[in-house]
C-alpha cells in the first residue's frame, strides 16, 4: 500500500463501503485515462489478495450497495484466491491435505468466476486478469512448447496485453505460469522471454527483470525439484546480477547447497540492502526456510531481517508473522520483536498457520502455570475451529479436558477427529482410519462422522484405505504397514473382518496422564527446531542445554513416549551426528561433515 492510499481493508471491515469503493473506482479511472502507472493501479487491489475472514460481511455490503460495478467485483476475485492459498498452504501438492484440495478446488472456481465477470465491467480490467491468471497457473499450465512457440497464449495473456501492450506485470505472470514444477519447463520460459525481447514493446529494464526472474524460476527447479544445487546456485548469481531482488534466491540457493557462511551472509545482505531500497519488496515462503536453517553468522544482520519481516507482517502477510515465530523458537538469542501479537491478528483473520504457530510458542514454556494451561487450550481450540489439523487431533486425544473447560459437546469429539484426519494430520487419519475399519464410525452423506457400532460399510473401508493412503505417501509408517498387510478382501464389505482398535490410536501414544492438565505434545518439527538451537549454541551459556533426546524431552514437559527410530534420530541430532533440514515442511536428515 503507498502511503497517499487509505487502509482499504479497515475501511471494508468498518462497513464504509462508499469510501472503498469511490476510492477504487477513481484509480482504475486514472488509470483508464492515462493517468496512472501499472504498478500503481495493481498496488490499489493488491491488499484484497487477503484471506481475512473478517472481510467477508463487508464485501456482501459492498456487493449488495454497488451490483453490476467493477470494483467490487475485482476486489472479492482476489479474495477468493487468497482464501484458497490460504487453504491451500504453501507445501508441496503431495502434502495437501484433502480438506486443502477441496477448499482450493471451490475458492479458485469462485475466483476465476467473479474475476472473468469483472473484465466485462470496465474497458481495461486488468486487476481482474491478474486473478484469472493466479488461479489458471494454480491449476497448473496446460500449454505445451509448441503453443508457446506459436504464441498460443489463455485469454487473461492476449486479451489483458491487447490493452496493456508494455505491462511487464503480466509478462511476469505468464513467465511464472510457465515453470516446470507447475507443468512447464526452461524451454517454455526461455522461449517466452526471447519473444518478448523481440517485440521490443518492453524498455531494456524491463526485459532485464524477465530474465533475472527467468533464472531465478530455474533455480528454485534445480534447488527443490530437481535436486542440483549446483545449477540453482549457478542461476540464482545470474539472476541477482541482473536484479537486486532475486538476491533473495541467492540466499536461499547458498543455504540449499551449504555453502560457505560468508558467501550466504554476502547474499543475504545484497537482498535485505535490495529490500531497505524497495518497500514493495516482502520475503517468500523459502526465504523463511533458509533464516531458520541460518547460524549465529547471521547475527549482524537481525536487526534488518527483523524490520523486514516486521513490516511485512505489519502490511497484511500473515505468513511472516508466522516466520518470526519460527525464528523465536530456533533462534531464542536473536533480538527479534514479540511474534505474538502479529501472531493473534492474523489468527483472528482465520490465518491457521498463525493460529498454530502461537501454540507451538507457548508448547515451550516450561512447567507452565494452570492459568498458562488454560490459554494454551484456548489457543488450541482457536487453531482447530480454523480446521488445523494438528490442533483438531490434540482437540479430539485430550477432548475431555476441552469438553471440561468449554462445555463441548460429547459428540464433537468426533467433529474433531474427522476434521483433524481431513486437515492432514497423520495420526488422526490412522486413527479414524482404525475406527472406520472396526465399524465404530461412519461418514454420512452430509459429511457428519457419527459413532456405530455395525459391520462397516463399504463407503467406510473406500474412505479408511483413502486416509491410510494419504497418510502412507507422505512418510506415515504404521499405515504403510497396514497397507502392506491386508489383502484385497480385508476392503470389500462382504469379506473384510472388525478389527479391534482401542478408543485412540496413533503412532505416537500419549502415556497416561499423571494429572490434569498435561503438556500436550510437542509438534516433530518443533522439537527438531528447538534441538537446532540448543545444538547451534544459540544461548551464551550451553552448559545446561540438554545431552540426550530423553533430557530433552523432560527439560520442555513432554510426557510422550516417541518410538524408537524417532527416539533414535532426536539423540542423533542433539549429538551432532545428523542435521536436520526443513524442506516445504517436512524435515530429512543429513549428516554432518565434521569441520
Amino acid at each position: 500500500m503507498n502511503a497517499t492510499q487509505p487502509d482499504l481493508l479497515s475501511l471494508l471491515r468498518s462497513r464504509d463501503v462508499r469510501a472503498v469503493h469511490e476510492h477504487l473506482t477513481d484509480v482504475q479511472a486514472q488509470f483508464e485515462a492515462g493517468q496512472l502507472r501499472e504498478r500503481d493501479l495493481l498496488d490499489a487491489f493488491q491488499p484484497f489478495n487477503s484471506s481475512d475472514l473478517t472481510l467477508t460481511e463487508g464485501f456482501r455490503q459492498w456487493m449488495d450497495d454497488y451490483p453490476g460495478t467493477y470494483a467490487p467485483h475485482a476486489a472479492m476475485a482476489a479474495w477468493f484466491l487468497g482464501r484458497g492459498w490460504e487453504a491451500r498452504g504453501e507445501s508441496t501438492s503431495d502434502q495437501v491435505s484433502d480438506q486443502g484440495w477441496r477448499a482450493l478446488d471451490h475458492f479458485l472456481t469462485q475466483a476465476d468466476g467473479c474475476a472473468r465477470h469483472a473484465t466485462t465491467l470496465t474497458d481495461n480490467p486488468l486487476a481482474a486478469w491478474s486473478v484469472v491468471a493466479l488461479a489458471g497457473s494454480t491449476r497448473g499450465c496446460q500449454l505445451t512448447l509448441d503453443d508457446v512457440q506459436r504464441q498460443a497464449y489463455p485469454d487473461w495473456f492476449t486479451r489483458g496485453t491487447q490493452d496493456n501492450p508494455a505491462s511487464l506485470y503480466l509478462r511476469r505472470l505468464m513467465l511464472r505460469h510457465l515453470r516446470t514444477e507447475w507443468g512447464g519447463s526452461e524451454e517454455h520460459m526461455l522461449t517466452f522471454v526471447r519473444q518478448q525481447q523481440e517485440t521490443r514493446l518492453l524498455s531494456d529494464a524491463d526485459i532485464q527483470r524477465l530474465w533475472a526472474e527467468f533464472h531465478s524460476h530455474v533455480s528454485h527447479h534445480a534447488m527443490h525439484f530437481a535436486s542440483d544445487p549446483a545449477k540453482g546456485v549457478e542461476r540464482a548469481r545470474m539472476a541477482a546480477d541482473l536484479h537486486p531482488a532475486e538476491a533473495e534466491q541467492l540466499f536461499i540457493a547458498l543455504t540449499g547447497a551449504k555453502a560457505p557462511a560468508a558467501q550466504r551472509l554476502d547474499a543475504l545482505r545484497r537482498y535485505l540492502s535490495a529490500a531497505d531500497q524497495d518497500s514493495t519488496i516482502t520475503p517468500r515462503g523459502n526465504f523463511a526456510w533458509a533464516l531458520l536453517n541460518s547460524g549465529e553468522w547471521t547475527a549482524p544482520e537481525v536487526p534488518r531481517i527483523a524490520a523486514l519481516l516486521t513490516r511485512a507482517a505489519g502490511a497484511g502477510d500473515p505468513d511472516t508473522a508466522v516466520t518470526l515465530g519460527a525464528l523465536r523458537v530456533t533462534h531464542p538469542t536473536w533480538p527479534l520483536p514479540d511474534a505474538l501479537p502479529l501472531l493473534r491478528a492474523a489468527r483472528d483473520q482465520g490465518h491457521t498457520k498463525a493460529a498454530e504457530m502461537i501454540v507451538y510458542v507457548h508448547m515451550l514454556v516450561r512447567n507452565p502455570t494452570p492459568s498458562e494451561l488454560l490459554q494454551r487450550r484456548d489457543d488450541t481450540l482457536k487453531a482447530a475451529n480454523l480446521l488445523s489439523g494438528p490442533m483438531s487431533w490434540e482437540v479430539y486425544r485430550h477432548f475431555e479436558e476441552y469438553e471440561r473447560q468449554f462445555g463441548l459437546e460429547p459428540r464433537q469429539k468426533f467433529l474433531y477427529l474427522h476434521r483433524a484426519a481431513d486437515g492432514g494430520e497423520n495420526d488422526a487419519r490412522y486413527a479414524l482410519a482404525e475406527q472406520l475399519r472396526a465399524g465404530l464410525v461412519e461418514l454420512g452423506d452430509d459429511g457428519v462422522l457419527r459413532p456405530v457400532n455395525t459391520v462397516p460399510l463399504q463407503g467406510s473401508l473406500d474412505y479408511a484405505r483413502h486416509l491410510l493412503e494419504r497418510a502412507s505417501g507422505s512418510g506415515h509408517r504404521a499405515s504403510g504397514r497396514v497397507l502392506r498387510a491386508t489383502k484385497d478382501r480385508d476392503w470389500q464389505a462382504a469379506t473384510a473382518r472388525r478389527i479391534r482398535v482401542s478408543p485412540v490410536h496413533g503412532v505416537l501414544r500419549r502415556m497416561a496422564d499423571a494429572g490434569r492438565g498435561q503438556t500436550p505434545r510437542v509438534p516433530w518439527f518443533l522439537l527438531i527446531f528447538a534441538v537446532i538451537g540448543i545444538v547451534r549454541a544459540c544461548a551464551p551459556d550451553t552448559s545446561s542445554s540438554p545431552r540426550t533426546a530423553q533430557e530433552f524431552l523432560r527439560q520442555y514437559g513432554e510426557q510422550e513416549k516417541a518410538d524408537p527410530e524417532r527416539m533414535r534420530l532426536i539423540e542423533r541430532v542433539a549429538a551432532g551426528e545428523l542435521r536436520p533440514v526443513l524442506e516445504g515442511g517436512t524435515v530429512r536428515f543429513e549428516p554432518v561433515t565434521p569441520k
